[in-house]
């Protein structure tokens, strides 16, 4: 007696559907299972799950039951049941049901896979369950693209800060509009930054600011204008605004200038932003401007390497709230980056990777020839499919097997084709070894250093250089 599995889902738009609730669903397959004499091990459920996706408790269950053999036969009551996604459902029954020597049941569409007549009907069949799919998506979008032209807001289940969504509108909360028009005053009026804001409001509003997007999120936001925004474009909006026309205005220009500025000074004096990590708890680590002031005469302004979990300014990138790790001045760290790249043994290294090369040529060609035979073997059992000399089952596993072999000569090859990268590292060396830091500008040493390291981690005063090398 074959053990078969029961899989029943419901999407929240079809619960209420005669024939698709999870007791009619579960009522028929269990009679279709008495019929055909299959003993019902296990009935799993994904009650209001879309099909579009494989995120599904019950699927997921599913598929580990079939993967641990204790699944003989999976039954469904039809197709979409399992999934509206062309690619997810031939994955289901390809790379899961199948390999696992599972058979699979569509009880309406009255069809298994252990027929061919059946394997063939389940790629049409999923065809047009991703037609459908892509139809409702299609609806659903102009549907909301006509809600946006009549001026109301699309609702996608995030509330933006400053409102409150009643009845389908956007209604303002005194309380939340106060913060956005805080937002805009210290970012127009006082010129502070958006860190600065953000560390502010965090202390300032906790349960309503959280991170820096939050901020540049309601700076660019047209909404607070009275605009409604949706698929790139701008239309006039049904509810109030929070904020004039012309402080968003400031606002945008603002933001304009200060693009233009990074793009050509963007971290121009931060020499190891963005591959600098904190070696206690592994955040990033970012430079962080200090204190300055004079002595004797002359100014000074220190700024520091500081790790993220420490400074706890973004909770989403805090890997450890504990963590102890002490700020680090910039300038010291990286004047031991740069001694650890002044001596670098740039004979040895030289020496290592000239041993490396190899004569590739006769190796390409052989993976070549190699890669020619293989799609040739596949070509051949496709055709003797065709003319029904093997099983489909042979079949599926015999491309598997020669597909797995494509991959790894691809990857062979592309390794082989890599090698040329070895030239380019000795050039970087020649130009290391003879670089002048002290004079060099600034964007040329972050140029030579973020080309010369992976990575480096402070550990207390440690300072830790990990080179491509």
């Amino acid at each position: 007696m074959k053990r078969a599995a029961l899989y029943i889902r419901v999407s929240t738009m079809e619960q209420a559907k005669e024939g698709y609730s999870i007791p009619a669903q579960t009522s028929k397959l269990k009679a279709y299972a008495e019929a055909k004499d299959y003993y019902v091990v296990n009935t799993y459920t994904d009650p209001g799950y879309s099909g579009a996706k494989l995120e599904r408790p019950g699927l997921k269950q599913l598929i580990s039951d079939v993967k641990a053999k204790k699944i003989d036969i999976v039954i469904v009551y039809k197709l979409d049941r399992l999934s509206r996604s062309q690619k997810n459902t031939l994955y289901l029954i390809e790379d899961v049901f199948q390999k696992h020597g599972v058979d699979f049941i569509s009880m309406l569409e009255s069809f298994d896979t252990s027929t061919p007549f059946g394997r063939a009907t389940i790629g049409m069949l999923s065809v047009f369950a991703q037609l459908e799919r892509d139809t409702i998506t299609e609806r659903m979008h102009m549907g909301r693209t006509e809600r946006a032209k009549q001026g109301y807001y699309h609702g996608s289940g995030v509330v933006p800060l400053g409102y409150d969504y009643v009845n389908g509108e956007l209604i303002i909360n005194e309380y939340e509009a106060k913060i956005v028009q805080e937002i805009f005053d210290l970012y127009v009026n006082h010129g502070k930054g958006q860190q600065h804001i953000t560390r502010k409001l965090v202390q300032k509003y906790p349960d309503k600011v959280k991170t820096l997007t939050i901020i540049k999120y309601a700076l660019q936001n047209p909404l607070y204008i009275g605009k409604i925004s949706w698929d790139g474009q701008v239309y006039q909006g049904n509810h109030s605004p929070i904020i004039s026309q012309e402080l968003f205005e400031k606002a945008q220009k603002i933001f304009r200038e200060k693009a233009k500025f990074s793009t050509t000074n963007h971290n121009q004096k931060s020499l190891l932003a963005g591959f600098i990590y904190c070696g206690k708890c592994g955040a990033k680590v970012f430079r962080e401007a200090g204190g300055g002031g004079s002595y004797k005469g002359k100014k000074y302004n220190y700024a520091y390497y500081t790790c993220r979990s420490v400074k706890k300014m973004m909770p989403s990138l805090v890997k450890d709230w504990d963590c102890d790790q002490k700020r680090q001045r910039c300038e010291a760290v990286e004047a031991k980056v740069i001694d650890a790249i002044k001596t670098l043994d740039f004979k040895q290294l030289r020496f290592d990777i000239e041993n490396e090369k190899i004569d590739k040529v006769q190796q390409i060609k052989d993976i070549e020839n190699a890669l020619k035979k293989k799609e040739t073997e596949k070509n051949k059992l496709i055709d003797l499919y065709q003319f029904g000399n093997i099983e489909v089952d042979t079949l599926n596993d015999r491309i598997h097997s020669i597909n797995m072999t494509l991959d790894e000569l691809k990857h062979e090859m592309a390794a082989l084709d890599m090698e040329d990268d070895k030239n380019e590292k000795i050039l970087l060396l020649d130009e290391a070894e003879n670089f002048d830091w002290k004079n060099a500008a600034t964007e040329l040493k972050i140029n030579i250093a973020r080309r010369l390291i992976d990575r480096v981690t402070l550990n207390d005063e440690d300072v830790i250089v990990n080179f491509i090398f």
